[in-house]
């Protein structure tokens, strides 16, 4: 044999065999190999900048960390990140590994799923734990594992406390920056700084409450072999407390999603090639596992009827979960001890009925067509009944709220470097803009002043007046995270336009650069650029429709995870969206070209504007009659003060 040769082989022998240090697991190291394989053919537009990373200098540890992330990563996180991103990212958590007394004793799975992903819900993704390794470890130095777990989410609400936002959930670094976030943002920011220590995290959210409106966030964080809930960014003197802790104690479900296929202990509610839903009830509340029957009129079983377990919140009927029925027509959940409705549904057929988890275990639903069109349901719903919960010691918890006191301070300090009215005021001045629209959007700004001062400043004085028109059109949170060359790319490649259209449909329709809940990038003139030829000689939408329809590629289950929307420049270059994703670059690519167009506010399919009239657009089939939507009116009559319609 030729020696080159057989030391070649000797060299590949040595790396398989030190393979394995971090996936012992032959079932997940199977699954893992086959996704990583399926993962490449759907982003093999991106390749280069997102695989090509596996041809840079690795150890076996790193490489396979790496395949796990690339294995189960949703479409979101392949279309706008590198592999750099990602590599940097699992150097800083393997580091964990080493850095903290507790690094080597997180068993492999919890460290794969909890602490290793940088995704933790639908957020932007950011370098966080790479940016505040350093301060994180030396806040944490010489603690045990559970006072490391209560010392970073006191430094978390030093950074942050809770604010109403919209949707869209900031970035962990967007997030500090601002100072606040609603609990999707807090416990996002939480997870992403216990993981940054290397203390396994997760998300954890009950879809709605039982006894009351509204639902809520938070992290479980294991710590000594268990896992444990905490309040994010509302730092108790010990875990398993919160101001939630009695709420939780009557959730009906409470939920939790694991990057990755997963095979640990927790029920799964539902399972994807990509992550899994698992089922955390049982750590909160009394539950019961119910099973659900569907079949037809013929007493045949149905698979794949799509189960809806319905909660009562918010004057809804609102899914907590839904589940297909598997090959022999059933499904179970397990839920906390109150009162739904199950709704089980199949083509044109459906049936549905009320029942109290405590009195029941199997239910079985026969779906039908034939149902009354006009009658009175009259059913009382029944939340489970609330339970004592853990309260500090006195001692214990006044020296919690001394922390408090003296973390609101520090963040308030933080805050007052925040530009005041008096600084707007005369910034306004010296730009010659409008005093009382550049105060507000300054004010709103908080923490990203300077980005949105930066892009006032650098824009030329014939624009300035468009400049603050873009700033009010967006989204408050964009104010907050988007930066001054983002901004100014929007402005400079869309101002051309301005004379071609009304001011107010210029403003709303072309030049606004928020269309959804996407994260706001350059993308104006990177879809300029590219697809100039497509009007070289005049502007007809049926170029742009079509070209997406020959050129994206639909994968309706491959973003489950993120939920998170690909930027318009991510589809273009990946060539692979879901649909939400897709109707976002064709708003955003019409834009471009000075084309009004929206996502319709009511529908959200994607139109544009022709002839005096939005024109709805549908790629999946041509335009169906049914779908073209018109205005309709709804009176409401108060019969009982003897109004009449």
């Amino acid at each position: 044999m030729n020696k080159n040769l057989l030391i070649l082989i000797l060299l590949i022998f040595c790396f398989e065999a030190s393979f394995g240090q971090l996936i012992t697991n032959k079932v997940l190291k199977a699954k893992v190999d086959s996704m990583f394989i399926v993962q490449k053919e759907l982003a093999k537009h991106r390749s280069g900048d997102l695989f090509g990373i596996f041809n840079s200098k690795m150890t076996a540890e790193e490489f396979e960390a790496m395949k796990f992330l690339f294995a189960f990563m949703p479409l979101s996180d392949m279309a706008d990140y590198s592999g750099d991103f990602y590599f940097s990212q699992v150097k800083s958590a393997l580091k964990t590994k080493t850095d903290f007394s507790w690094g080597k004793n997180i068993p492999e799975e919890v460290f794969l799923h909890f602490v290793l992903p940088v995704r933790v819900n639908n957020e932007n993704l950011d370098s966080f734990r790479i940016c505040v390794y350093d301060e994180l470890k030396a806040r944490v130095k010489g603690l045990s594992m559970k006072n490391a777990a209560l010392e970073i989410n006191h430094w978390c609400h030093e950074k942050v406390t809770y604010r109403g936002s919209d949707a869209r959930t900031s970035s962990p670094l967007a997030t500090m920056k601002t100072s606040f976030g609603r609990c999707g943002e807090e416990s996002t920011f939480a997870v992403a700084a216990f993981r940054t220590v290397g203390i396994p995290a997760r998300q954890v959210y009950t879809p709605r409450w039982a006894h009351s409106d509204d639902n809520h966030a938070w992290v479980e964080v294991w710590v000594d072999g268990k896992w444990h809930f905490l309040g994010a960014c509302e730092p108790e003197a010990d875990l398993e407390m919160g101001w939630f802790a009695e709420p939780a104690k009557r959730a009906m479900l409470v939920h939790t999603r694991a990057y990755g296929w997963y095979n640990g202990p927790e029920p799964v509610v539902m399972r994807e090639d990509r992550f899994s839903e698992l089922n955390l009830i049982s750590n909160y509340a009394p539950s019961k596992k119910i099973i659900v029957k569907v079949i037809n009129e013929k007493n045949k079983i149905i698979q794949n009827a799509k189960v809806d377990f319905l909660l009562y919140n918010y004057a809804e009927f609102f899914p907590i979960a839904s589940i297909k029925t598997k090959q022999n027509g059933t499904t179970e959940i397990e839920c906390g001890l109150g009162d739904l409705i199950v709704w089980a549904s199949y083509d044109n057929l459906y049936s549905y009925k009320k029942i109290s988890i405590g009195t029941v275990d199997t239910l079985c639903l026969i779906l039908t067509s034939n149902h009354k069109s006009d009658y009175v349901w009259e059913e009382d719903f029944i939340p489970p009944v609330a339970r004592t919960v853990n309260s500090a010691d006195v001692k214990d918890k006044s020296e919690n709220d001394r922390l408090l006191k003296k973390e609101d301070s520090l963040r308030t300090v933080y805050m007052k470097t925040f530009k005041d009215t008096a600084w707007a005021e005369k910034f306004a001045a010296s730009l010659n803009l409008d005093k009382d629209s550049v105060v507000k959007i300054i004010y709103n700004s908080y923490g990203n002043w300077s980005e949105v001062s930066e892009f006032l400043k650098i824009t030329n004085n014939e624009k300035k007046v468009w400049a603050l028109r873009l700033l009010h059109t967006v989204a408050d949170k964009d104010l907050r995270d988007v930066s001054a060359k983002v901004f100014c790319d929007h402005l400079e490649h869309s101002i051309e336009f301005k004379n071609k259209n009304n001011s107010d449909l210029f403003t709303e329709n072309i030049l606004n650069p928020r269309i959804s809940f996407e994260q706001l990038s350059p993308w104006r003139s990177f879809l300029q650029n590219k697809l100039a030829d497509l009007f070289a000689h005049n502007k007809d939408v049926r170029k742009i429709i079509n070209w997406i329809k020959n050129n994206i590629n639909i994968d309706t289950r491959a973003n489950l995870h993120s939920r998170a929307p690909l930027s318009p420049i991510g589809v273009y270059n990946l060539r692979v969206s879901d649909i939400r994703s897709r109707n976002i670059f064709f708003v955003a690519l019409c834009r471009s070209f000075g084309i009004p167009s929206r996502l319709n506010p009511q529908t959200i399919e994607p139109e544009y504007y022709e002839n005096s009239k939005w024109i709805p657009v549908f790629f999946e089939t041509e335009v169906p009659e049914k779908k073209i939507y018109s205005k309709g009116f709804v009176q409401l009559v108060n019969k009982s003060l003897g109004l009449k319609p």
